[in-house]
């Protein structure tokens, strides 16, 4: 059984990692430049992508990075040749024959490859911003749900009058953090739970409320965090459900995370608060803690 899981959670993290790729990719060129910050975001990537799947263009590529940063300087040669190989790579990726890029959870995988792609070098150009636009545009399943119809709606809004502010960029950049979780300026590339639904105003009560778990915790195992709210009062569900009251989303993410669990519960969560009333509050894993005794 062991076999066939790990089997199974490669597939899914190969399939995971090569989308990311395609798009962290697409984020990267969009403005038409490779610059110094981007490149050594994709090095970093690419390492922790080594550890996760054997495969040849992730070691070629990975290798070349590796080489242009050698010696501590990149040239403008470099540069444009690194862009054209990424572009190539693109293209080899795609023609990797047992690899699903046509599911929903493919479509946002990618997405969250854009965002990381566009975030790499820390800023958000106004290039960047009217491609993502653009992609979303292309994407109509992606932009009429979560995370798709945020991000949309921020574009569409910062785009509005036709003037893009530092502040509005500056939006724009922490909403694909809190989506991606992957807060450079903590050395992170690809790893905190998503933060972009999460609520910011709710009352701090844990006894008689019905609480549901999703994402790894920093607390420990689920279990773990689980009995303690239960010793407060709380009653712990599995799934979501109109009566919830609280999903409280672990700190960490897994490289197993594949949106099947942690993000369709996410999602469904969204859509129960903001479609249709429901009364639930998405909290992050501090907030929990905030008010546990």
């Amino acid at each position: 059984m062991e076999d066939k899981l790990y089997v199974f959670n490669y597939t899914q993290n190969r399939d995971k990692l090569f989308a990311n790729l395609i798009s962290i990719i697409d984020g990267i060129v969009a403005d038409g430049i490779v610059n110094d910050a981007e490149v050594l975001y994709l090095d970093t990537w690419l390492l922790e992508a080594k550890q996760i799947i054997n495969n040849g263009v992730i070691k070629s590529l990975s290798a070349r990075v590796s080489d242009i940063l050698a010696d501590g300087v990149i040239t403008s040669d470099e540069r444009e040749d690194l862009k054209k190989q990424l572009q190539a790579i693109q293209q080899d990726i795609l023609d990797i024959p047992e690899v699903d890029f046509y599911s929903q959870e493919s479509d946002l995988h990618l997405l969250n490859g854009l965002c990381k792609g566009l975030i790499s070098d820390r800023e958000i150009t106004e290039h960047e911003i009217r491609y993502l636009d653009w992609w979303l545009t292309q994407n109509g399943a992606l932009k009429n749900n979560y995370p798709g119809r945020e991000f949309y709606a921020l574009v569409k809004e910062i785009l509005s009058d036709g003037v893009i502010t530092a502040e509005e960029s500056t939006s724009l950049h922490k909403a694909l953090v809190d989506f991606t979780g992957c807060d450079l300026d903590s050395g992170v590339v690809d790893g905190l739970a998503t933060r972009l639904p999460v609520d910011s105003e709710f009352l701090p009560q844990v006894e008689g409320k019905v609480f549901c778990l999703t994402g790894v915790f920093m607390a420990g195992k689920r279990s773990i965090v689980e009995d303690r709210v239960k010793s407060a009062g709380g009653i712990i569900i599995s799934n979501i459900t109109k009566n919830l009251d609280f999903l409280v989303i672990g700190t960490l993410s897994s490289r197993d995370w594949k949106f099947s669990s942690h993000g369709r519960k996410i999602e469904k969560a969204i859509n129960y608060r903001d479609e249709e009333g429901a009364k639930l509050k998405i909290i992050a894993e501090e907030n929990l803690f905030e008010f546990l005794p």
